[in-house]
């Protein structure tokens, strides 16, 4: 192993174990008055990569600033990030609560940056950027119903992510591009109904996109308002209405309308262009909720899944329109009698694409506002740490994807810790080679990959994981490759494997 890929582990390990010792003093009260409350935190996280065989051999490329391009054949970077958090509340006398937060992010990415074809995070960037800044009222009707009215810079989510979930884009010179640590979408904000059984928001943000800070890798600024709906039932002692982990089954609408969005020529025939003026729609489900009571089918499987519906009839971009969709569907099942309670599960993925890439009408899939690790931290919608990772559209493409993990019963550092260990293998494809600018010889089969990772949670407060994994590339995946080579720079030889090492920690003050 490299000695600065050495370095970068250990150094983060370090910290790492440093932390995982330590006991847990999150939220310290700074105002704590009859009525009012002040309370202030710090979350930080950091990673390290080493990245062999980089793209297959294609490797990553790191623009000089003198002009050109560095080859990088086998990638080692690291990332480091904190967000100090201040957050208050006032209980009112007159039976609401106002509430607050604000909150800012300083990250930067170390070593060769991101192992992307051209590389987003070279340089050692660094900022510190605003993250949340927001106010509210939460008003109780009763004991189980409540209205929130939260205007600002905030978090949101609907369900899992999938659809809408990240706000802002960390890339270019805010680095950390993998870790991703920017959630918070801007105002004018959202109102939320929380009940038993139902939970609804109507909402109206945007994203907060700046190409100066990300190198002109920056999602399109997005402008949109919508609603969603959830009827749901929570876990024993949860609240589904608030938390979405806390839901033992659910089903949701969601629907938004994009009133603005950038249609500089940047995103001219591109995934995410022609959104201004595009309906989207989202039906999705999740939990156990199949009422077999055999085998203990009702509590042991569970069932996710989504569908996607894109529409637009504006012009924009090169197009007359956008038609497109993603849809997966997850069975999954439990086994608690046995030891170390594995849970398999397998995801069918499909993001619609086209044949040609400058038809009249798009469709290939946007993935909007996707946020990938709210039900799992690894097994979530971006497939693999390699290809899917670093080489994959998410559009134009299907996956077939198993995950296993187990809970052994052992316990590192204290009695109620916890050690996840996951197997991960994936399997992706090209609905239309041609769609993606690749000829029809390229086919359609770009990588089988198969990761392990161990998760370990010391407890709410600190986590941290190490993965490792190879990856076989087919020969569209070869293709794809080697069509992200800058012009005028030689084709380095193409092999068919490439490798990942990669640990990340994470600790809330």
């Amino acid at each position: 192993m490299p000695s600065k890929m050495r370095k970068l582990l250990v150094s983060l390990t370090i910290l790492g174990n440093v932390y995982a010792v330590s006991d847990a003093y999150a939220d310290q009260t700074l105002v704590s008055s009859q009525n009012v409350t002040i309370k202030a935190s710090l979350d930080i996280g950091g990673d390290a990569f080493f990245l062999p065989n980089t793209n297959y051999g294609a490797g990553s490329y790191r623009q000089r600033r003198s002009g050109g391009y560095a080859l990088i054949k086998d990638t080692t970077y690291g990332e480091l990030y904190g967000k100090p958090i201040l957050a208050g509340q006032w209980k009112t006398p007159w039976g609401f609560t106002v509430f607050g937060q604000a909150s800012a992010i300083g990250s930067t990415t170390l070593g060769d940056g991101d192992a992307e074809s051209l590389s987003q995070t070279t340089r050692t960037p660094r900022a510190v950027t605003l993250e949340e800044a927001n106010l509210g009222i939460d008003l109780p009707f009763n004991k189980e119903q409540k209205l929130i009215v939260e205007g600002g810079r905030q978090k949101f989510q609907i369900d899992d992510g999938f659809l809408v979930g990240k706000g802002a884009y960390s890339s270019g010179d805010r680095g950390a591009w993998w870790y991703a640590p920017r959630f918070a979408f801007s105002g004018p904000g959202v109102i939320k109904y929380q009940g038993k059984r139902i939970r609804a928001d109507v909402f109206m943000l945007e994203n907060n996109t700046n190409n100066n800070q990300t190198r002109n890798y920056d999602r399109p600024e997005t402008k949109f308002e919508g609603f969603d709906v959830t009827l749901f039932r929570s876990k024993p002692g949860g609240d589904g209405g608030a938390v979405y982990e806390d839901r033992a089954a659910y089903v949701t609408l969601a629907y938004f309308h994009v009133r603005k969005a950038n249609i500089g020529s940047a995103y001219d025939y591109a995934n995410r262009g022609d959104r201004q003026g595009m309906n989207v729609t989202q039906l999705s489900w999740g939990g156990s909720f199949v009422p077999i009571k055999r085998w203990g089918i009702s509590k042991k499987f569970t069932l996710y899944g989504t569908f996607v519906s894109e529409q637009n009839s504006h012009a924009g971009n090169g197009y007359k329109g956008v038609s497109a969709y993603a849809t997966f569907i997850e069975p999954g099942y439990t086994f608690t009698d046995l030891p170390w309670k594995p849970h398999i599960f397998y995801r069918y993925t499909r993001f619609s694409g086209g044949k040609n890439p400058y038809s009249r009408t798009k469709h290939n899939y946007d993935t909007y506002f996707l946020y990938d690790g709210r039900r799992y931290t690894y097994g979530g919608y971006w497939p693999g740490e390699i290809t899917g990772m670093y080489l994959a559209p998410l559009s134009n493409m299907e996956v077939h994807q198993v995950d296993l993990t187990g809970i052994p019963p052992v316990h590192l550092l204290k009695k109620d810790d916890e050690l996840k260990l996951g197997l991960h293998f994936y399997d992706l494809s090209f609905l239309y080679p041609t769609g993606a600018g690749l000829s029809r010889d390229a086919g359609h089969h770009m990588s089988d990959e198969l990761d392990f990772s161990a998760e370990y949670t010391f407890d709410s407060n600190t986590s941290g994981a190490i993965t490792g994994g190879a990856a076989f590339a087919g020969p569209a995946g070869k293709a794809l490759a080697k069509s992200g080579i800058p012009g005028g720079m030689a084709v380095p030889p193409m092999h068919g494997t490439a490798g990942v090492l990669e640990l990340y920690f994470y600790r809330h003050f």
